[in-house]
């Protein structure tokens, strides 16, 4: 926790020859020191007019931000950025790319798992042929992530928390409902409003290929929150089965919310249907003070480009996110056991070119993100990045909260474990799960369990 919690982060000096302030782009000539070969070449105008590729998932405004933040970089040395934003279907096309040899020089990516595949596969590039040694000290909390025996598959880039739910903060004010702290306060808070005669959850998972993620997140933070880490940590590595008593109990604790009658807008049939930029439309429908649904179970990367009037409009949302709409953590099951689960992406390289080198050099660095940062919509792997730079967005601030109250935090687990269960049967077992309603939980597991490559 004291590597990702902003507000107790000891910034340091980890690049201590950088010369450079990216976020001014009138760059002095003389000014290309940044501690790395490839970036000073750049920096000196050697690859004015080459080009690099990178593939990521976000599109709309997380598109956006991640443009803004490389910007400074294109600018200061010619060489052009073309990104390929692909969305939910990312991770499918990019194994599609590699395996027909024609991959983009670089990708981020979220699972770890996957990114040490392609390593040991011998398709991704090791990062310390061409990092020098100590510069990624500020990644110190993820860097294992990709390391395989001596070898690291990516450079930590962006963190997230998730286990948090959005809510219309001002129609909570008029009802009188308080913010839940505890998972019985919870409980209680969600018969309320059912009592009230609304539908307490918002819920939509449909995606395409990757259906079912959100699902494997809330299994994982009951995990968390039911089971502990330790045995979190097990069922990671496959030491605990799916089939267990501490993975039924944590389904017990999501089937509350998923199954229990009126808690979901349109019921279980409609999770897997609704697309998931719209589940939480219903929040803003007509009069805000009387929303349709009222909370939504989302990561912390959610934001405007989802609401319903930004979506339809491609304009700015009338709904301030802090003022409007606010997040609040999940709460914890045993108060004393406040665990907070997390995510996170990392710069894979497929191309070792000047270029790329240079380019992943610089996402290295805090001013590789300092565009997004500043935009309050981001928190960075490198725990250099002064705290400022979030200072003023209630994002970053809600979330550098939660990570210094959290008693333990761990990273989302469908994310380490195995492609092949972590995005492949885990996502589809939950999809199958919620249309049965939860009546199929043995089969489900045993399922993914069996899936588990030997």
């Amino acid at each position: 926790v004291m590597h990702l919690n902003r507000k107790t982060a000891v910034i340091g000096t980890a690049l201590a020859t950088t010369a450079l302030t990216f976020s001014s782009i009138g760059v002095a000539a003389d000014s290309h020191e940044t501690g790395y070969a490839e970036l000073d070449a750049a920096m000196a105008g050697e690859y004015t007019g080459g080009r690099v590729v990178i593939q990521t998932q976000w599109t709309g405004g997380e598109g956006d931000n991640f443009e803004t933040a490389y910007k400074p970089f294109a600018d200061a040395t010619g060489i052009t950025i073309a990104h390929d934003q692909i969305g939910s279907s990312h991770e499918t096309v990019l194994r599609s790319r590699v395996q027909g040899g024609n991959p983009p020089d670089l990708a981020m990516l979220g699972q770890p798992a996957s990114i040490n595949l392609y390593g040991t596969e011998g398709t991704a590039v090791d990062v310390n042929t061409f990092m020098p040694e100590g510069s990624l000290d500020g990644q110190a909390a993820t860097n294992s992530l990709y390391q395989v025996g001596d070898a690291q598959y990516a450079i930590p880039y962006k963190v997230d928390v998730k286990g948090v739910i959005w809510y219309p903060m001002k129609a909570f004010e008029e009802a009188g409902y308080a913010i839940p702290q505890t998972w019985d306060e919870l409980i209680a808070l969600a018969d309320r409003i059912v009592a009230d005669g609304s539908n307490p959850f918002c819920v939509g998972m449909e995606a395409g290929t990757a259906t079912g993620w959100q699902a494997t997140d809330l299994v994982e933070a009951a995990m968390l929150r039911t089971a502990g880490v330790e045995a979190y940590d097990q069922w990671v590595s496959n030491e605990l089965p799916f089939n267990s008593d501490e993975v039924k109990g944590a389904l017990e604790l999501v089937s509350q919310i998923y199954f229990t009658p009126d808690y979901v807008l349109g019921g279980n049939t409609a999770i897997t249907a609704l697309e998931q930029r719209t589940p939480m439309d219903p929040m803003f429908d007509g009069d805000t003070l009387t929303p349709g649904c009222w909370m939504h179970i989302i990561p912390f990367w959610y934001g405007p480009d989802f609401f319903p009037d930004q979506r339809a409009s491609g304009e700015p949302s009338q709904y301030v996110i802090g003022e409007d709409i606010g997040i609040f953590p999940m709460p914890p099951v045993d108060p004393a056991q406040n665990p907070a689960l997390g995510a996170g992406d990392g710069l894979v390289m497929f191309n070792d070119t000047p270029e790329a080198r240079a380019f992943a050099q610089f996402l290295s660095m805090p001013e590789g993100i300092e565009g997004w940062v500043k935009l309050g919509s981001a928190i960075a792997a490198n725990t250099n990045v002064p705290d400022d730079w979030y200072e003023g967005h209630y994002k970053s601030e809600v979330a550098a909260g939660l990570l210094a109250n959290a008693t333990d935090f761990r990273f989302d687990a469908s994310d380490l474990m195995p492609a092949a269960v972590g995005a492949g049967s885990f996502w589809t077992g939950m999809v199958d799960w919620i249309a049965a309603n939860g009546e199929n939980t043995e089969a489900v597991l045993q399922a993914i369990d069996d899936s588990w490559p030997s």
